[in-house]
């Protein structure tokens, strides 16, 4: 059993940003890392950077805080330029498809390899799933939806990350917050369906963190049946948002799983792509305990309250990336 050394995921500075100050703990939160599924890990040391946060002056409050126009995380090779071209052809060539924004255009393109007919049933499926949950798909809608998806279930989400050395972004999640009297109801599922959708939102805000993937931790110890999941509403999430939402899956990490949330992945299994399940974990030991009990800090209000700016802040930097990357194309991308 290898014991390895959890790699700091921390939500970086965005360009716009210049402030001083800092409220993460001392010893930052690890994603945990290994090449199988079976690992112990160890926190990093107390010395990690922190991870800045919003400042609070009015510029740093403006819905678009523009950043520099030119960013190595937007660069784009020449095929997925013609990736691109090719699929903001067909999409618009579609009557009663909505036009996306040139960025969603790269992002699919990067997602879907350049295929022209996967990109377009993602566009129709994605169309459908914003009108029914009244997803308006700005900036303003993303901060009060990432809110209340995160008040919704105190505690399920224990922070909202991003790898300084790589650039991808994950979340960890206690599964055992999860409610399923909330899910069973129309207004508890609709506020999932919509946060989980600007959460994809907050973990592609760059091209680049857009080919890197995302990361998931998931917190299964004393997962219930009877109060927190079932397999209908779980197989509901994996075919609604998994399977729909564009972004690219580098870990899927499942922490103390037992028999039932064993079963629960498995049937995840069967509904979910290829390319997702290829990258699940199940298995995985954290020696200290529940991971709640290391992101918890100082106190779960303090620490759910971390979780809901990181991804504000990290959905900030994604319109404001796409409003700068529209501003600088061409009518060809």
């Amino acid at each position: 059993m290898n014991v390895v050394v959890a790699e700091i995921y921390q939500v970086p500075r965005a360009p716009e940003d210049d402030v001083e100050g800092e409220n993460r703990p001392n010893e930052e939160a690890p994603v945990p890392e290994g090449d199988d599924g079976n690992e112990e890990v160890q926190p990093q040391n107390e010395n990690a950077p922190p991870a800045a946060e919003d400042g609070g002056n009015e510029e740093n409050q403006q819905p678009y805080p523009l950043p520099p126009l030119v960013d190595r995380s937007m660069v784009l090779t020449n095929q997925e330029r013609d990736w691109a071209r090719a699929i903001k052809t067909a999409i618009e060539s579609c009557p009663d498809l909505d036009k996306l924004s040139d960025f969603e255009y790269c992002q699919i393109a990067i997602i879907d390899q350049g295929d022209v007919g996967a990109a377009v049933d993602r566009a129709i499926s994605l169309q459908g799933f914003r009108q029914e949950y009244d997803i308006q798909n700005t900036l303003e809608d993303a901060l009060v939806a990432l809110r209340n998806h995160v008040l919704s279930m105190p505690q399920l989400f224990l922070d909202f990350l991003c790898n300084r050395s790589t650039g991808g972004y994950g979340a960890v999640m206690d599964m055992r917050c999860c409610d399923l009297q909330t899910l069973r109801t129309e207004k508890g599922w609709k506020t999932l369906a919509a946060g989980l959708y600007y959460m994809f939102h907050a973990m592609g805000p760059d091209f680049h963190s857009t080919r890197t993937g995302i990361t998931f931790v998931f917190e299964c110890d004393r997962l219930s049946l009877a109060s927190n999941l079932d397999f209908k509403i779980a197989k509901k999430i994996c075919t609604e948002v998994f399977c729909l939402c564009p972004f690219t899956a580098d870990k899927l990490k499942f922490f103390h799983t037992g028999l039932f949330s064993n079963m629960l992945i498995s049937s995840c299994r069967a509904v979910l792509p290829k390319s997702i399940v290829s990258k699940i974990q199940v298995g995985c030991v954290f020696p200290d305990g529940r991971l709640s009990q290391f992101y918890n800090t100082p106190d779960p209000q303090t620490a759910m309250e971390r979780t809901i700016e990181s991804m504000q802040k990290s959905v900030r930097r994604r319109y404001a990336m796409q409003a700068v990357f529209q501003a600088g194309c061409t009518n060809d991308i």
